[in-house]
């Protein structure tokens, strides 16, 4: 079915184009015996001539048209197809033209276009079947479009959306690692702090005066030393004489 449609859109404007608007033109009557044996290129230098002659005859510019979309001229199709709708009152000619711009519009992929231009063709003539059966493939085509268009919207917000999470990832990442860094920076400081305040403790205590040991077997020395003075009377009493002395004088000074 749709490759039937695509068909018949291309040869609408063979159908519907030079035959419909014959002139007593003898240009117009070469270019149309051309187009008949398909020789499209030959008729469009026919039609050049003719719409020399005849710039406001709308069927002329509709008949030139028609050769440039057979030529696969889409875009200067569209143009003389477009000339065609300007002039003229008679519906036929304007109904025809609009069709085959419509024609033109979907070879260029401006389908939302196509489907206005097709429904031009039919307020003018609403027999017009094959403006029917082409507006019914416009307007699927615009739709497919439409979709393809807002998947295309989604997937950039999808893809958006997945590079701000990978971003918004490293960003936590990063903080991860500096809370880390600083926290390993606290416990290497607060060790070093340590180590600093142990060995000013250690240099405070080796400064400190230590107590003078008591000599070894200091007992026994006491014990000989009373028997001594025991024996000795005159020894025990100069003894008893300068420990006196010495409690009455002066404390030794220790700077």
């Amino acid at each position: 079915m749709k490759s039937r449609a695509v068909a018949l859109i291309a040869a609408l404007p063979l159908l519907f184009g030079f035959k419909m608007f014959e002139s007593r033109n003898s240009e117009v009557e070469q270019g149309n015996a051309a187009m008949q044996a398909g020789k499209a290129e030959e008729a469009l230098a026919h039609y050049d001539k003719a719409v020399a002659k005849l710039p406001a005859e709308p069927g002329v510019h509709l008949d030139r048209g028609s050769a440039l979309y057979a030529l696969s001229r889409f875009d200067e199709a569209r143009q003389e197809f477009l000339r065609a709708t300007e002039g003229g009152q008679d519906p036929a000619v304007k109904g025809a033209a609009f069709r085959n711009l419509g024609n033109a519009l979907s070879k260029l992929d401006k389908h939302k276009e196509a489907v206005e231009a097709y429904k031009r063709a039919l307020a003018l003539r609403p027999d017009d079947k094959a403006a029917k059966w082409n507006l019914e493939i416009a307007l699927r085509k615009q739709k497919e479009e439409e979709k393809k268009q807002q998947d295309d919207k989604d997937k950039n917000k999808d893809d958006k959306k997945d590079d701000k999470d990978k971003k918004d990832d490293k960003k936590d990442d990063k903080d991860k690692k500096d809370d880390k860094d600083k926290k390993d920076d606290k416990k290497d400081k607060d060790k070093d702090e340590k180590k600093d305040q142990n060995k000013e403790d250690q240099k405070k205590q080796e400064k400190q005066p230590q107590p003078e040991k008591a000599p070894e077997n200091q007992p026994e020395r006491i014990q000989e030393m009373l028997k001594n003075l025991e024996a000795n009377p005159k020894d025990l009493e100069r003894e008893r004489a300068r420990l006196r002395a010495v409690r009455r004088g002066p404390p030794a000074r220790d700077w």
